[in-house]
């Protein structure tokens, strides 16, 4: 009867122990790392000129144009390792960082290039260095083209604070608290 009611009362005692979740300190927000708030697909043409070259083994070659149609992508992205988060009782302060812009270009799935007419005699044929320079080029251009569009930045910052501030107050919902979220720029 001594040994039931012990086991009774254990059983009772470790029943309303209920397992406490941690509170949602700052180092958890930014443990994921990196936030990508918008991936866009794009599909365009790149051009280049060819020059003839110089000496004799050019003599016969003539100047070409070329131009490539390509598919890519972009990714705007936040890193949360660099937010600057802090938290003050129930508010949490956080530094948004300056965007990172991906841009990834399908080269492997690239149409053949557009090529003016070669000379006659002596060929001037693009090569794939060539192609690869052209490409890299337009992924400098996409990437300037990206970092300037000033409309663009501010809806992909807009969507950083939305999201941050949704998984916050979700985290807050499983708390039973009510988180602030304040973005100091």
């Amino acid at each position: 009867m001594k040994k039931s009611k012990i086991v009774l009362l254990a059983v009772l005692i470790f029943s309303g122990c209920a397992r406490v979740q941690p509170d949602l300190e700052p180092a958890a927000v930014c443990s994921a790392g990196s936030l990508t708030v918008m991936k866009m697909g794009f599909h365009t043409v790149a051009s280049c000129d060819k020059n003839r070259g110089d000496g004799l083994s050019s003599l016969f070659k003539k100047a070409r144009k070329y131009w490539q149609e390509y598919d890519g992508t972009v990714e705007v992205s936040y890193s949360l390792k660099e937010s600057g988060v802090s938290r003050t009782g129930e508010t949490f302060n956080i530094t948004v960082p300056d965007p990172e812009i991906a841009v990834h270009i399908d080269t492997k799935n690239a149409k053949d290039p557009y090529v003016t007419e070669d000379a006659w005699l002596v060929k001037n044929p693009i090569t794939p260095e060539e192609q690869e320079e052209l490409f890299k080029k337009a992924k400098l251009e996409m990437l300037d083209s990206i970092q300037n569009d000033q409309d663009l930045i501010k809806r992909a910052k807009q969507r950083y604070k939305e999201l941050l501030s949704s998984y916050i107050a979700s985290i807050g919902r499983q708390h039973d608290r009510e988180y602030k979220v304040v973005f100091v720029e």
